[in-house]
C-alpha cells in the first residue's frame, strides 16, 4: 500500500465518521437534488456551536456534527495538534478558521464539504469518496463533555470559566478503582477529604478552607438533599465529578463559600456496553457490579443504561460492615425532532456502623502510658450501635431544541430516605483514668422526603462584535423530614486497651425530641457569557426565598412551632483572556448565602450567613500538547457566623467570621503517547478572624480553621506499555501529603502525613484470544500502611486515618 493511498484511506475513515456522527439534516452535498432534505442549510449561514478545546481531530469531527459538513482530511496533518474552544453562533467560515488558528493548516469551504490541508495544498480536493453509513437520530443528547469542559449548568470550555474548577473523569475514577467520594477528590487541588473509616454517610470535605456538607453537592444539576445522616454516594454510578471553587450561589442557591461538588449520572449509551467484575480484597470484601447499555430499538431512538452494584464487606473497625446495594435504572428516548427525555432512578441501601469513633488524643496523637490505641478499635455497643440507610430516587430530564438555537431543560426528582441509626457518641472524646472510655446511646431514627426541580433556557444573541450565551431559569425544593431523639445510659466504660463489650444499658423514658422540619427555596438566576474576540466576561445573579418549618416537642413534651423565612441575593462577575499562545488570565467576584436556623437572646431569627471571593489566576494550554496547567490566587470571606453571646450566656449571636486565602496549582498532561500525570498544590490561609467567647470559654480569633493544613499536594503518574513483554500493562503510581492540622481551640496539633498508592492493570486477552475482553486490576491504597489522623467531632478527638488496602478486581467486557 503506498503512502499516499494509505492517506486517502485513513482520510476517508476521518470523512466517514464526520457523516455517521452528522444529523439527518447533514448528509453529503453530493447527493443527488432528489436526496437532499428540505433542512440542508447553506455553508455560510451562522450556526450555533459548542467545541471544547480538544485534539485537532476530534474538534473537526464535532464542527462537522454540528454544521453538518464533510471534513476531509489526512490524519497524519492532525495528529499531535489542538484546537481552540468555539462557543456561540458563527459562520461554519469563520468558526473553521478560529479553530485551525495557530495550527499551520488552512481549509477550502466549497459544496457542502471543507478539505482540510497546508495552505498550497487546499485547492487540490481529494478523489470522491463514496461513504455508506447510517446517520444519527437528530435532537440525540449529546455525549458528555470532555475533561477541559465543565457540564453545570451551562456547558462552558474551562477556560473561560472565572473561578476554579477541578474535574475527575470516570477514567480518572477506573485508573484508581475509587470506592468512595472522599477518594475521587483526593488528587484534586484545594480539596482536603477528611478520612473518616466505616463511619457516617454523610460527605465531609473542605474547599479552600470551608466546610462542605451534602447540601453542597449536586446530582445532575439538582442539589443531592438536606439530609445528611441518610445521604451517601455511589462512585460506581457516577461519569464524572466536578469541584467548581469559590461561591457557587449565583447558579445554585444556597451554599458555602467553599464551591460546589457536582456529580453527573451515568447515562445511556448509543453503542453497546457490556461489563462485569468481580472484586475481593481487605476486609473480607466481597463484591460484583454490572454495568449495562445499549439501544433498545434499531434507529437508537431508544436506550437504556443500568449500573448495578452488591457488596459484602467489613472494615478496619471491629464490628463494622461495609454492605451495599445500589441499582441505578436509566432510559433516554429521542422523541422526536430536537427533543430528548431521560429517566433515572436509584436504590441506595447500606449499612454500616452506629459508632461515633472519636478517638482520644491520648494514645494516637499524643502520648499513653498504656501505649497506642488498635485502629481497629470500636466506640460502640456491638448488636445495638448501627446505622442503615435506604433512600429511592427517580427523576426525569427533559431537553428540546427550540427556534433557532434556543433550547428549553426541565430536570425534576423526587427522593424518599429511610434511616435507622442507633449511635453511640461521647461528651468529649477523653479517657478516664487514660485507659476507659465512657460513651451514650441515641436512637434516631428519620424519614424524608425531597423534591427538586429546575426549568431554564439557554441559547445565543449577537449584538454586534458580542456574542452572549444567556441562561435563565428557575428551581425550587421541597423537604420534609422526621425524626425523634431517645437517649441511652451504658453503664459500663470501654477500656479501650483491653475492650470488653456488654454490660447494662437503658433507653430513657421520655422522648429528647420528636420534630418535623419542611423547607421550601425558590430561586431566580440569570446568566450571560460574553465573548468579544478573545475576550470573556460573565454576569451572573440569582434571587433566593427560603422557608422553614418546625413543629413538633422537645424534652418534656414543650411544644417547638417555628417559621424563618429568608430572602438573599447572590452575584458572580468574571473576566478572562484569551491568547494565541494558550494562556488565559482570568480573574472573578462571587457572593454566596446559606441560612441559619435558630434565633439570638431577643428571639429574632438568624440571617443567613453571607460568603464573598476574589480570585484571579492563568491557565495554559500549549500548543500541540494534551496538557493543561492552572494556577490560581484567592481570598474569600464567610461572615454572619453564630457564636457564643457573652452578654446572654447559652444564647448565639452572628458576629463571627472566617476568612481564607490561599494558592492553588493543577496540572493535567500528557507524557508522550503512552503516560499522563496529574498534579496538584494547594497553600491555604485559613482562620478565624472574629469571635467571641461565652463565660469561661476560649475566644478563637485569629486561630486556624479546623482541619485545614497550610498545605498540600498530590501527584498521579500513570504508565500504559504496548510493547515487549509488559504489552498489555498498566501501572499507575500516586503520593498524597497533607499537611499539619489543629483543632477549633488550636490546643493540638496533628501531624501531617504523605499517603502512597498504587495501581497495575493487565489486559489478559495478550495471553490469547479466549480471554479476549477480560482485565485484570491489582489497587493498594496507603501501600506503606501509614498511620494518621485527621481531628475529630471534639477538642480531645481524632478521627483515625485509613489504612492500607488491597483489592483486586477481575473484569470482563463484550
Amino acid at each position: 500500500m503506498t503512502p499516499r493511498l494509505a492517506g486517502f484511506l485513513l482520510g476517508g475513515l476521518a470523512l466517514g465518521w464526520s457523516v455517521l456522527a452528522a444529523p439527518p439534516d447533514a448528509l453529503p452535498a453530493a447527493l443527488p437534488d432528489s436526496m437532499q432534505p428540505d433542512s440542508v442549510q447553506p455553508a455560510t449561514q451562522d450556526r450555533p456551536l459548542t467545541i471544547p478545546a480538544l485534539p485537532l481531530g476530534e474538534a473537526l469531527t464535532r464542527f462537522g456534527q454540528q454544521t453538518g459538513l464533510q471534513i476531509l482530511y489526512s490524519p497524519d496533518l492532525v495528529s499531535g495538534r489542538r484546537s481552540r474552544a468555539l462557543a456561540g453562533r458563527m459562520a461554519p467560515a469563520a468558526a473553521l478558521a478560529e479553530l485551525l488558528s495557530g495550527t499551520g493548516l488552512s481549509f477550502d469551504l466549497r459544496d457542502g464539504m471543507a478539505t482540510i490541508g497546508r495552505p498550497q495544498e487546499t485547492a487540490d480536493v481529494l478523489p470522491p469518496l463514496t461513504v455508506e453509513g447510517r446517520p444519527l437520530q437528530s435532537g440525540r443528547a449529546a455525549s458528555l463533555a470532555s475533561p477541559d469542559q465543565s457540564i453545570g449548568r451551562t456547558e462552558t470550555p474551562v477556560e473561560d470559566l472565572p473561578q476554579g474548577l477541578s474535574i475527575v473523569t470516570r477514567a480518572d475514577l477506573d485508573r484508581r478503582d475509587v470506592q468512595d467520594i472522599n477518594s475521587a477528590l483526593a488528587y484534586s487541588a484545594g480539596v482536603r477529604p477528611i478520612d473518616y473509616p466505616g463511619g457516617q454517610g454523610a460527605i465531609d470535605v473542605y474547599v479552600r478552607g470551608f466546610r462542605q456538607t451534602s447540601e453542597s453537592v449536586l446530582i445532575d444539576g439538582l442539589r443531592s438533599g438536606y439530609n445528611p445522616y441518610g445521604l451517601e454516594y455511589e462512585p460506581f454510578g457516577v461519569e464524572r465529578v466536578e469541584v467548581l471553587k469559590g461561591p457557587a450561589s449565583a447558579i445554585y442557591g444556597a451554599m458555602p463559600p467553599g464551591g460546589a461538588i457536582a456529580l453527573t449520572s451515568k447515562r445511556p449509551t448509543d453503542q453497546p456496553l457490556h461489563r462485569l467484575q468481580l472484586q475481593g480484597g481487605s476486609h473480607d470484601r466481597r463484591q460484583v457490579t454490572a454495568d449495562l447499555g445499549d439501544r433498545i430499538d434499531a434507529a437508537g431512538s431508544l436506550r437504556y443504561r443500568l449500573t448495578a452494584l452488591s457488596r459484602r464487606s467489613g472494615t478496619q473497625v471491629d464490628h463494622t460492615p461495609d454492605d451495599r446495594l445500589y441499582v441505578a435504572p436509566a432510559l433516554s428516548w429521542s422523541a422526536g425532532e430536537g427533543t430528548e427525555i431521560t429517566l433515572l432512578a436509584s436504590l441506595l441501601d447500606f449499612r454500616k456502623m452506629g459508632a461515633e469513633q472519636s478517638f482520644p488524643v491520648s494514645g494516637t496523637v499524643l502520648d499513653n502510658p498504656y501505649g497506642r490505641l488498635d485502629p481497629s478499635l470500636f466506640l460502640g455497643y456491638p448488636g445495638v450501635s448501627s446505622y442503615r440507610s435506604r433512600t429511592l430516587s427517580a427523576g426525569y430530564e427533559v431537553r428540546h431544541a427550540l427556534t433557532g438555537d434556543w433550547t428549553l431543560r426541565h430536570s425534576l426528582r423526587h427522593s424518599r430516605s429511610r434511616v435507622g441509626y442507633r449511635w453511640s457518641w461521647s461528651d468529649s472524646g477523653a479517657l478516664e483514668a487514660n485507659r476507659y472510655y465512657r460513651f451514650g446511646l441515641q436512637d434516631r431514627p428519620k424519614t424524608s422526603s425531597t423534591l427538586l426541580a429546575d426549568t431554564n433556557l439557554q441559547g445565543t444573541v449577537t449584538t454586534g462584535p458580542l456574542r452572549h450565551s444567556l441562561l435563565a431559569g428557575v428551581d425550587h425544593a421541597r423537604y420534609r423530614v422526621h425524626e425523634t431523639r431517645r437517649n441511652g445510659t451504658v453503664t459500663n466504660p470501654i477500656d479501650v486497651f483491653a475492650p470488653v463489650y456488654g454490660g447494662p444499658y437503658a433507653w430513657d423514658a421520655a422522648l429528647l425530641n420528636d420534630l418535623t422540619d419542611r423547607i421550601r427555596q425558590t430561586g431566580l438566576y440569570l446568566q450571560d457569557e460574553i465573548a468579544a474576540g478573545g475576550w470573556r466576561l460573565t454576569l451572573g445573579g440569582r434571587l433566593d426565598w427560603s422557608r422553614t418549618d418546625i413543629r413538633g416537642l422537645l424534652s418534656d413534651s414543650v411544644p417547638v412551632e417555628t417559621t424563618q423565612l429568608d430572602r438573599a441575593f447572590t452575584k458572580r462577575i468574571g473576566l478572562a483572556y484569551r491568547f494565541d499562545n494558550g494562556l488565559t488570565p482570568y480573574a472573578g467576584y462571587s457572593t454566596s448565602f446559606q441560612p441559619t436556623s435558630g434565633s439570638d437572646a431577643q428571639g429574632r431569627p438568624f440571617s443567613p450567613s453571607r460568603g464573598a471571593q476574589i480570585e484571579t489566576g492563568l491557565r495554559y494550554r500549549p500548543e500541540g500538547v494534551d496538557a493543561l496547567f492552572t494556577a490560581s490566587l484567592f481570598r474569600a470571606v464567610q461572615s454572619n457566623l453564630t457564636t457564643a453571646d457573652p452578654d446572654h450566656p447559652g444564647y448565639l449571636t452572628q458576629t463571627g467570621e472566617t476568612r481564607s486565602r490561599g494558592v492553588e496549582l493543577e496540572a493535567r498532561t500528557a507524557i508522550g503517547e503512552t503516560a499522563d500525570l496529574t498534579a496538584a498544590y494547594t497553600h491555604t490561609d485559613a482562620r478565624v478572624t472574629r469571635d467571641t467567647a461565652a463565660p469561661g470559654g476560649t475566644d478563637k480569633t485569629g486561630h486556624r480553621v479546623a482541619s485545614v493544613p497550610r498545605h498540600a499536594a498530590s501527584l498521579w503518574l500513570r504508565q500504559r506499555f504496548e510493547d515487549g513483554p509488559a504489552d498489555g500493562l498498566t501501572a499507575g503510581i500516586g503520593m498524597r501529603y497533607v499537611g499539619a492540622t489543629y483543632n477549633a481551640a488550636n490546643s493540638v496539633r496533628v501531624p501531617g502525613y504523605t499517603l502512597v498508592d498504587v495501581s497495575l492493570g493487565y489486559e489478559l486477552d495478550r495471553l490469547g484470544p479466549s480471554l479476549d475482553g477480560v482485565g485484570l486490576t491489582l489497587t493498594a491504597t496507603n501501600l506503606f500502611d501509614r498511620r494518621y489522623f485527621s481531628p475529630g467531632f471534639y477538642e480531645d478527638s481524632v478521627f483515625v486515618g485509613n489504612r492500607r488496602a488491597v483489592l483486586a478486581t477481575l473484569s470482563y467486557r463484550w
